[in-house]
């Protein structure tokens, strides 16, 4: 696997570019992220060429959020693969988790209601 070559900010540099986005840029990239953010990137390149959209990542969790819609594909593509599924219900929502590919991927679901 190829390693992409980073050249770090100046603290000066950095000033600049963070004055003309709304969000400040990370300007250390430790080795421990580096290895995160190679492991979320390939999973995420998996699920998109497998036809999941991927809403957000967590590079520091090792966490990717999958749209709702895609969770069937998402299933049909990688359950044979996934670990460790589980989920927990809060308010009208249930948040599902498998671990895959060095991730955690989730996607949300609503609650369904008990009869009585």
């Amino acid at each position: 696997m190829a390693t992409a070559k980073v050249i770090p900010l100046s603290a000066q540099a950095a000033t600049g570019v963070t004055r003309q986005h709304a969000m400040p840029l990370c300007t250390v990239l430790t080795p421990e992220l580096a290895t995160k953010l190679e492991t979320i990137n390939a999973m995420s390149r998996r699920l998109r060429a497998a036809g999941v959209r991927v809403d957000s990542t967590s590079p520091f969790e090792l966490q990717i959020l999958i749209n709702t819609e895609d969770s069937d594909q998402f299933a049909a593509a990688f359950s044979k693969e996934w670990r460790g599924a589980s989920w927990s219900t809060k308010g009208d929502r249930t948040t599902n988790s498998v671990r895959l590919g060095g991730c955690l991927v989730c996607w949300y679901t609503p609650v369904k209601e008990q009869r009585s």
